[in-house]
């Protein structure tokens, strides 16, 4: 059972436009990936074009010291969802905008999934003729490609997703969640022989919103990241094990925002960082990245 994690590098933030702003993300996934380190575990960051862009403009390739330090990186495509479906053809083009900004710092082979990019048009026939191998942060917003025959039921229409679903674990069913599968298009959520690209889930959510989503409260961007957190993010991965198909491959993921990463946080950070460790040690999961997610899959796949 593989254990990754996420990190985006948002659209909204203006790095490429305040270094200030740039320098203290770099510190703060520097600080990440040295706790990261310290008990063999492994991120994942994924950009939007404004972190990547600053790379460029303050001459400090931050997503290529990611890589270099063993971590992983791929692109953020946080596009589609307010646009009306258009061609896989036109947007495979916006698609690809973001993968370049992230292929220039790291190189294509370091940046092979995109995050997102869910909405009305087809997100993975596009995602797979931009040149991305996988997709990864899969939310409500990718049922919108999907006649109401292969969403959840027929509550998930569009206005419900817009409005409420929108960020909802996607595929809906944890089993269906966990093991990564290929398709064909953005249609459904069925594996096909001729998939193009691999919907790599395994979405647990954010790890600094575990504790209030657990007791049906609201906390938006500033969620505390807190013990009760970790200990609901332990639990679930070791129910996880105990439910799992041990003949599949199976992956997990969950989400670190950004300023998870701070010295205030250290203690819980440690946490969730050594207990995971001991689930490694034990073998009941390994630590990955999203890209280690892929070639494990494409392993398992290349098997007689």
């Amino acid at each position: 059972m593989l254990l990754a994690t996420m990190t985006h590098m948002e659209i909204s933030f203006i790095d490429d436009r305040d270094e200030e702003m740039f320098l203290a993300h770099v510190e703060q996934l520097r600080y990440g990936m040295d706790l990261a380190d310290e008990f063999t575990a492994k991120l994942t960051i994924e950009s939007e074009k404004p972190f990547a862009r600053a790379n460029t403009t303050w001459g400090l390739n931050m997503l290529r010291e990611v890589i270099d330090r063993g971590h992983g990186v791929g692109t953020h495509c946080d596009i589609g969802f307010h646009d009306p479906a258009v061609s896989v053809e036109q947007f495979a083009i916006r698609l690809a905008e973001n993968k370049e900004l992230v292929d220039a710092l790291v190189g294509p082979e370091n940046n092979r999934g995109f995050s997102g990019g869910g909405g009305f048009s087809d997100w993975a026939a596009a995602g797979a003729l931009a040149g991305y191998e996988y997709v990864d942060g899969i939310v409500g917003l990718h049922y919108l490609s999907m006649p109401m025959s292969a969403r959840p039921d027929n509550t998930w229409t569009d206005e419900y997703i817009l409005e409420t679903a929108y960020h909802d674990q996607a595929p809906v069913d944890l089993l269906d969640r966990i093991y990564p599968f290929k398709v064909a298009d953005g249609r459904d959520f069925t594996a096909d022989e001729d998939g193009v690209i691999l919907v790599s889930s395994g979405e647990l959510g954010r790890v600094d919103r575990l504790a209030e989503e657990a007791a049906g409260e609201e906390c938006g961007a500033n969620c505390p990241l807190t013990t009760e957190d970790v200990d609901l993010a332990l639990a679930t991965i070791i129910d996880i094990a105990a439910q799992r198909d041990p003949t599949r491959l199976t992956k997990l993921t969950y989400y670190f925002a950004i300023n998870n990463f701070d010295p205030q946080n250290v203690g819980v950070l440690r946490s969730f960082f050594s207990r995971t460790k001991a689930l490694q040690d034990s073998g009941i999961l390994t630590w990955a990245t999203q890209g280690d997610v892929l070639d494990a899959y494409n392993a398992d796949a290349a098997q007689p």
